[in-house]
């Protein structure tokens, strides 16, 4: 038995003025390729490959794997000694030229336009997203300019409750890397000071969320700043008025930007409501699955899991049929 967790994402379109079902569309492109490797998407380099392997309907939701390798690719391992100072490490190949290495597998339902993913380590719902957009300009069933998203999508009751936003605060943890800075005294004397340039994740996130108009620092004064490597910066976006735009609307949006977003930024919303946390808009579920013999999820229960916390999803009316 292996702990697992699923996640809820909706698909979005760019066109939304077509009608557009991504179950469909996925089982028309898996339809036209029908083996699995001319579903075959390259990836950062020329041995580096991802692509949907199993797929089939069950209970009226098209399921499937997704995986991703590296031709050639050698497995490290080490072999334990406990008298040893230091273990012996080697790499083990495939056992033929036919076969390698899985770095990861992606196993996911979709019904309609709502998708169900349970990620690894390695590969989550922007590397799916990514894939299943190729899979699909590829077979000509979307233009470039229809690309899909697979975005959160705040739960109805939540959604129903938030009334005119009135702040948004991010909670992003930085990276602040030293560099050296020359400038001119009073006495046009050449002195060297340290700064340090913000950087990680949660920062390039909060950059990309800002309107064009409004820009973070790029670099910061030693003067300015704690002597610490990691520290958080929090940014507040309030409004002079209160929002009284639709509020579903609203947090569609905020929870598109923030699609990809699992730690590495933490944000609240506060509304005349109440405040609505990160967590209040991503829908996720722990799950139990039993393994084989080699250790591999058995995907009947994996598929039943995720039928079962879509029923459930619609059942309580967390998510409407017509997302």
């Amino acid at each position: 038995m292996t702990t697992k967790s699923l996640i809820y994402k909706v698909a979005r379109f760019n066109n939304e003025s077509a009608a557009n079902n991504l179950q469909d569309l996925i089982t028309k492109a898996l339809n036209k390729r029908k083996t699995a490797l001319s579903r075959k998407m390259a990836g950062d380099t020329d041995n580096q490959f991802s692509l949907i392997n199993y797929h089939g309907p069950f209970k009226g939701i098209r399921v499937g794997e997704f995986f991703d390798y590296t031709h050639g690719h050698k497995q490290p391992i080490a072999e334990f000694d406990n008298k040893a100072e230091a273990l012996k490490i080697s790499a083990l190949a495939p056992p033929d030229k036919k076969s390698d290495f899985l770095h990861s597998i992606l196993y996911f339902g979709i019904w309609k336009n709502s998708v169900i993913l349970s990620q690894s380590m390695a590969l989550r719902a922007p590397q799916f997203e990514a894939y299943i957009n190729w899979l699909l300009a590829e077979c000509n069933l979307i233009t470039e300019e229809n690309f899909i998203t697979l975005s959160d999508l705040p739960p109805i009751k939540i959604a129903k409750k938030i009334s005119n936003t009135k702040e948004i605060e991010f909670f992003a943890p930085i990276k602040l890397d030293p560099i050296e800075k020359e400038f001119k005294n009073n006495a046009s004397q050449e002195v060297k000071t340290i700064g340090f340039r913000p950087s990680a994740i949660g920062w390039d996130v909060l950059k990309k969320i800002l309107p064009s108009e409004m820009t973070l620092p790029k670099e910061l004064d030693v003067k300015d700043v704690i002597m610490n490597s990691a520290l958080e910066v929090t940014l507040r976006l309030s409004w002079s008025r209160v929002r009284h735009d639709d509020p579903t609307k609203f947090l569609d949006q905020i929870a598109n930007q923030l699609r990809h977003v699992e730690t590495e930024v933490d944000y609240a919303i506060h509304t005349r409501s109440g405040k609505i946390t990160r967590d209040d808009l991503k829908l996720r579920r722990p799950i139990s699955v039993s393994t084989n013999e080699e250790g591999l999820v058995r995907k009947h229960e994996m598929w039943e899991r995720i039928h079962e916390w879509l029923e459930i999803l619609l059942s309580e009316d967390r998510i409407s049929p017509d997302a």
